[in-house]
């Protein structure tokens, strides 16, 4: 969406207030990188840092070209681009905002879900897209990841390699050529491409699910309107409890209970509002996940480090082992390439070929 101008009249005082609008081209950047996160397209904190870095257009904090971890975190935190606004600090609870939102709030909540679970290793720094496959190639023989580096030969020119850096090991800095192994692997993925028939009859399966979806459509509109009904007595409750209660720890309690609800309450309106109505037809919102199935090799070849590391993750359940005499061990592939063809000993059924984002225009009330 363009950059625009947007004013509201305050009916009762006749005054501007400024609003929220988007700011592009940092709005879409911006959303891209939260919606990536939610997704798992970014898995951690500093691979959404490295996406915004290394968009140009995105403004940075520090001298150097980066954004501080702390800014990062607070991108990820922050409800108002989600339409909505709150102030815990002033006991004002979340509510409905006037501004256009950059996400959904149920993207926000799981992105809040992914920030409060499982910690994950820090993000290598020394990915880079000369050696993407680092950190998620094993060493066959002791299971280590393998690391890389460009080694430098007596002429003074750079090659690339993969080697073990483990100790110990007898394949401990021995070093395997980069196009060797790259090459190996980018076998490997041409080879999860299913069958013409398997493919036709994964689509046909989809668009019956599709079908099913939306046939239920009325009957989940039902259940969130009553479930929304449900919330707006319990709060309505709750509040009738505060104005009944002189004990400050109960009405603590009733307030902290409130503020779930009230989150609850976004939810369920979100929920209710794209229900029945979808915004994209199967194709446009498939498309990219159908394009995946159909040849994740091309996906991998035409993408970025960023697209490449989640090809990774997305075609393989875990790391790979690589033998420098016998190549790579039998992957652990995902569930949709197993579901179209593959079992556990290798490949049958398969076609075998080689606060940014916003700008505020004048504050209105909410």
């Amino acid at each position: 969406m363009a950059r625009y101008q947007a004013y509201l009249e305050d009916e009762a005082l006749g005054a501007r207030r400024k609003l929220l609008v988007r700011d592009e081209p940092i709005a879409s950047i911006l959303q891209e990188a939260l919606e990536g996160y939610a997704s798992g397209r970014f898995e951690t904190q500093v691979e959404v840092k490295r996406f915004l870095e290394a968009q140009p257009a995105f403004p940075k904090c520090l001298p150097n070209g980066e954004i501080r971890n702390q800014r990062i975190h607070d991108y990820l935190t922050r409800s108002v681009y989600t339409g909505h606004v709150e102030a815990p600090k002033w006991k004002v609870s979340l509510r409905k905002g006037h501004h256009e939102p950059l996400i959904s709030y149920e993207t926000h909540l799981r992105i809040q879900e992914r920030l409060r679970g499982t910690a994950k290793a820090p993000a290598r720094k020394d990915i880079s897209a000369d050696f993407p496959l680092r950190g998620f190639i094993t060493c066959d023989d002791c299971n280590t990841p393998l690391t890389a580096c460009w080694s430098k030969s007596k002429t003074g020119k750079k090659h690339p390699y993969y080697l073990c850096p483990t100790k110990g090991c007898p394949s401990y800095r021995k070093s395997i050529r980069r196009d060797t192994l790259e090459g190996a692997f980018e076998t490997l993925l041409r080879k999860l491409q299913p069958s013409q028939n398997l493919f036709r009859l994964a689509k046909v399966m989809l668009a019956d699910a599709w079908d099913m979806q939306r046939a239920k459509s009325g009957e989940t509109r039902k259940q969130l309107q009553s479930d929304l009904k449900r919330v707006e007595k319990e709060i309505d409750k709750l509040l009738d409890r505060i104005v009944e209660s002189n004990q400050p720890t109960m009405i603590g309690a009733y307030e902290k209970r409130i503020g779930k609800l009230e989150s609850e309450k976004v939810l369920l309106a979100e929920k209710l509002e794209k229900t029945g109505q979808p915004t994209h037809t199967l194709e446009e919102l498939f498309e990219l996940a159908l394009t995946f199935l159909a040849n994740p090799w091309k996906i991998w070849a035409s993408g970025g480090l960023a697209l490449k590391r989640s090809v990774l993750r997305l075609a393989f359940c875990e790391r790979i082992a690589y033998s420098r005499e016998s190549g790579f061990r039998t992957p652990q592939i995902a569930f949709p390439f197993r579901a179209l063809g593959m079992n556990e000993t290798g490949l049958c059924e398969m076609a075998h070929r080689g606060c940014v984002g916003v700008k505020l225009t004048h504050l209105v009330s909410y």
